[in-house]
């Protein structure tokens, strides 16, 4: 799924920087959803790719006070959040966002996100916002910039959304923590054998009281 109010069938077609898959005409413009130079009708849907730039970043980093981008000082660890005229909040020591976006039009997500958060929710959240990534191993990927297998073998995302994609994934490492604790604390009631989530303390189906001895 995509952001609501990005309309893939919106025309005039807007400049996605898209080609058609027959002939490669451009299709910046386009009044209608038919490739004038081969005729070919336009399937938006199979055309827009998760790497396909749909709208400006959200976040270039500049902003004050600064976002929670789960970033620290590297001075003192200190997180950067809330700070203003780009010094930390803890040390007084400076920093410069526009240094810590990846150099290249892509980078590899950190080993640790492969890791610890599922690849589904990181490419769900990703292509919710529409943040442009590229899933493991895609092929047309690879043929249209000329990567091998070996730089493509991890999730690649637009440095230019570089800070979108710290928000997008603060906000899912939070969220994927949450669920964990709560399926942790899961309880299954006596009465009827269904799981109920620990924060409950009626059974959701039969209503029967949690009794944390019984638990």
């Amino acid at each position: 799924m995509r952001l609501m109010e990005i309309d893939l069938q919106e025309l005039p077609i807007p400049d996605w920087g898209l080609s058609c898959p027959n002939c490669q005409y451009l299709l910046r413009g386009l009044p209608t959803h038919r490739c004038p130079e081969c005729g070919l009708e336009l399937e938006m849907e199979e055309i827009v790719k998760s790497w396909t730039r749909l709208r400006k970043p959200r976040f270039t980093g500049l902003e004050e006070p600064f976002p929670d981008f789960g970033l620290e000082c590297a001075k003192c660890r200190h997180p950067l959040a809330g700070a203003t005229g780009r010094t930390c909040l803890q040390c007084g020591e400076r920093f410069y966002p526009e240094s810590l976006r990846p150099k290249g039009p892509w980078f590899r997500i950190d080993q640790w996100v492969v890791d610890y958060l599922p690849t589904a929710i990181l490419e769900d959240a990703l292509a919710q916002d529409a943040v442009p990534f590229v899933r493991r191993e895609d092929q047309s990927f690879r043929s249209i910039y000329g990567m091998s297998s070996e730089v493509t073998g991890r999730m690649l995302v637009s440095s230019e959304f570089f800070f979108d994609f710290l928000w997008v994934l603060r906000q899912q490492v939070e969220q994927y923590d949450q669920d964990k604790a709560a399926a942790r604390g899961r309880w299954v009631c006596p009465q009827c054998g269904e799981a109920n989530p620990g924060n409950f303390q009626l059974c959701w189906k039969c209503g029967r009281e949690y009794d944390n001895q019984a638990g």
